[in-house]
């Protein structure tokens, strides 16, 4: 070989070497920053779950305090209840698709 095919062969195995530790620092430097950026969400989770748990077990004292709904009073309004309207004044066509009856006592 040429000593000056070897000088550029030198060279060219240099800067090879060079960009390969640069190359190495940079994929370092990054993944150090990548690991404190996962290791501050981590922590930011670990918070996050910590205050749904109190919610949760604010939100469970709630339900333990809170009364008991009272019983339903009245008709079920669920239900359809068939009433007999025989010689009862109506206002309106007795083909209706909807009666509406109301109840008073007069009191």
């Amino acid at each position: 070989m040429a000593p000056a095919s070897r000088n550029q062969s030198i060279y060219a195995a240099a800067i090879v070497a060079v960009g390969v530790i640069v190359g190495s620092f940079l994929v370092a430097s990054a993944l150090d920053r990548l690991t404190a950026q996962v290791d501050r969400a981590t922590g930011r989770l670990d918070e996050i779950e910590k205050a749904i748990a109190d919610a949760k077990g604010a939100l469970g004292n709630l339900r333990a305090a809170a009364p008991a709904a009272a019983p339903r009073r009245g008709p079920d309004p669920n239900k359809r209840y068939e009433i007999d309207l025989a010689g009862v004044p109506i206002k309106g066509p007795e083909t209706a698709k909807v009666t509406i009856v109301e109840f008073s006592d007069f009191q």
